[in-house]
């Protein structure tokens, strides 16, 4: 029974999220890479949740030094990206808050309008499985320092129960409210960042996401995050087409695999061809100069010669690559994707 389900297989990766060319909606899920103001209404109205119904405006003052993936993605498109993004603790994640969030405000109706002034009624109605794409790009603060790299997990806790089955049921509930077609991020080399590379290879030493490096052992750490992301790779490489074609776990649904982590491979492999002069893929744009971290600026070098803003966060030149690609890979043009 082996050879018809690889053949089933084969065949299914001709069609997915490829065949789309008219998405109207772009729906978010994720993290500081993604997020585009939601981290900010948290700040500011002292971390209350916005809403049902609210509409947070899309904002450059995030975590790449400006705009992010989904801003360059939407404008190509010609969509409207509906951005659940936050961040970890003390904010809430993506199964706890985000989602939540997306159905209140998928079923949110204005009681003076009485239609959803949000979403619309396009949205609303059964349109929403033919031109409305669902994108989730978590593991950054899962694996790093605070989780899984410092085995700071909740006891018991393993990648494939806490971290990859919830990517699995956060999808379900997407497909539960009527999307249809799906992409899903794999985690960039974060071995690479500053934050967790080893100083032999460019790493900071000083960091305000980690200020107890200096205490460990930095090459077996850096070693141990490349150990973590090519774990979770590999498993959703595999773990899409099984879920999707051998378990019919979401009958009827598209899905893309977006392997970001080959693609910020290629930019640190061939830097001239995506970043401005001087490009830099080791060093980072903004730097504090003491421990208390209060002394930060930028770097005198544009912030489009950067592969990284900080320590952690691609710089807003990666975003737009980044959503940039993305729109081939809707398109089914990139080879960065993987279709089922």
């Amino acid at each position: 029974m082996l050879l018809p389900i690889l053949l089933w297989a084969g065949f299914a990766t001709a069609a997915g999220v490829r065949g789309l060319k008219n998405v109207k909606n772009l729906v978010v899920f994720g993290d500081s890479y993604t997020d585009e103001g939601r981290l900010s209404w948290f700040i500011e109205n002292d971390g209350k949740q916005p809403p049902p119904g609210t509409s947070i405006p899309t904002s450059n003052s995030t975590a790449s030094g400006g705009y992010n993936w989904p801003y360059f993605a939407s404008l190509e498109l010609g969509a409207t990206t509906f951005n659940y993004a936050a961040i970890n603790a003390p904010f809430p994640s993506v199964a706890e808050y985000e989602i939540p969030a997306f159905l209140a405000d998928a079923a949110y109706v204005n009681i003076t309008t009485g239609t959803n002034t949000l979403y619309g009624a396009d949205f609303m109605e059964n349109s929403r499985a033919k031109n409305t794409v669902y994108a989730l790009w978590i593991g950054t603060n899962d694996l790093g320092n605070g989780a899984f790299l410092s085995d700071s997990q909740k006891r018991g806790a393993t990648f494939a129960e806490d971290f990859v089955d919830c990517v699995w049921r956060v999808f379900d509930s997407i497909y539960g409210a009527g999307g249809r077609h799906f992409v899903l991020f794999n985690t960039v080399p974060l071995e690479r960042s500053p934050l967790f590379a080893a100083p032999q290879n460019g790493g900071a030493m000083m960091t305000r996401y980690w200020d107890t490096k200096m205490n460990y052992n930095t090459t077996a750490f850096e070693q141990k995050m490349r150990q973590y992301t090519t774990a979770v790779n590999r498993i959703f490489e595999y773990g899409v087409p099984f879920q999707l074609l051998v378990k019919d776990r979401w009958p009827g649904a598209t899905f893309a695999v977006f392997d970001v982590h080959t693609l910020v491979e290629d930019i640190i492999a061939q830097p001239k061809q995506y970043l401005d002069k001087p490009a830099d893929v080791v060093g980072f744009y903004w730097r504090c100069t003491n421990a208390d971290y209060d002394d930060c600026k930028g770097s005198e070098h544009p912030l489009s010669s950067f592969l990284w803003y900080d320590e952690l966060h691609p710089s807003e030149r990666t975003e737009e690559i980044i959503g940039e690609e993305f729109v081939k890979l809707v398109h089914g043009e990139s080879k960065y994707g993987s279709y089922y």
